[in-house]
């Protein structure tokens, strides 16, 4: 009888079922990557849905507000909560001055895109890691735009990623991911590597830019100063357990502003703080099992 688990046996003889509200903190309780697989299945459950935008109706209007604010903060300032910075994306940017931001990062303050960069506590990134290393490979001191979460009492950075994957599922109605691309730079990085993508990749414009912000004269100064600074990056570390970047919430999914998904964070409206209303329905199953005898 010692290894008897009368919670196993009970479910088995179907007398005791898990409410929503139990299976929702079950999975909010799992590391990111699994919170995210759970979620992608549970956001068309109708009940459990339910459950995830009772934030205000759940007996405590203010246990599940994560206000934040848009600030701009150093890049040099910041850690990565994911463990995969993709290195393609970090420097082709800066090498082709594609989205004519690299004039901007160079003087501190660059524009690089609708979205700020989601950060937490003025420390921890959540989404944007690409845009954040990319202007850290050319100025580490680049002041970057952000919304950042405020800091609340018992949450990590993981609690955050969870919050924010929640209610973009609750926005998009589905769990965006996006699969890592190339090498991570935060596993291996090479100044050979860099020196093959400045010379497959570098055009005259971008060329001209470095040349005369910071008196080049070889490309080989550029692929340098790439290394230099994403050297500084990586030994910063990232999260511990941190995950991948398929795991990582999108706030930009299918091109829409972050926005939209934080402010139902800020007043409180997705469910993200334990407890769950946990409640067992084993009376109503055990009147029915004792009928059917």
């Amino acid at each position: 009888m010692n290894n008897f688990d009368l919670r196993k046996y009970l479910a088995e003889n179907k007398l005791l079922k898990e409410t929503p509200e139990e299976e929702f903190e079950d999975s909010i309780s799992k590391d990111v990557p699994s919170f995210r697989a759970d979620l992608a299945k549970d956001i068309s459950d109708k009940d459990i849905l339910n459950v995830i935008k009772k934030g205000i109706g759940d007996g405590d209007e203010n246990d599940d507000k994560l206000p934040y604010s848009k600030t701009s903060i150093k890049a040099n300032k910041l850690t990565p909560t994911q463990k995969e910075i993709g290195f393609d994306q970090s420097i082709e940017g800066v090498l082709t001055d594609e989205y004519n931001s690299l004039q901007g990062i160079i003087d501190g303050k660059p524009n690089l895109g609708p979205n700020p960069i989601i950060t937490y506590k003025g420390e921890w990134i959540i989404d944007g890691h690409h845009r954040w290393s990319s202007a850290f490979a050319v100025n580490p001191q680049a002041s970057l735009e952000v919304y950042d979460i405020a800091k609340k009492p018992g949450f990590e950075p993981d609690d955050i990623l969870k919050a924010v994957h929640t209610s973009i599922a609750v926005d998009r109605g589905k769990v965006p991911s996006s699969d890592p691309e190339g090498k991570n730079i935060l596993a291996k990085l090479s100044l050979d590597d860099i020196k093959k993508k400045v010379k497959e990749k570098l055009n005259d414009k971008a060329r001209d830019i470095w040349y005369k912000n910071f008196d080049y004269d070889n490309d080989d100064q550029i692929a340098n100063h790439l290394y230099k600074n994403l050297s500084i990056l990586v030994k910063r570390g990232h999260m511990v357990g941190g995950p991948g970047r398929k795991d990582m919430p999108q706030t930009d999914a299918d091109k829409t502003p972050s926005k939209d998904k934080l402010d139902p964070l800020a007043k409180g409206e997705i469910n993200i703080s334990k407890p769950f209303e946990n409640r067992i329905k084993l009376i109503p199953l055990l009147k029915e099992t004792i009928n059917k005898k």
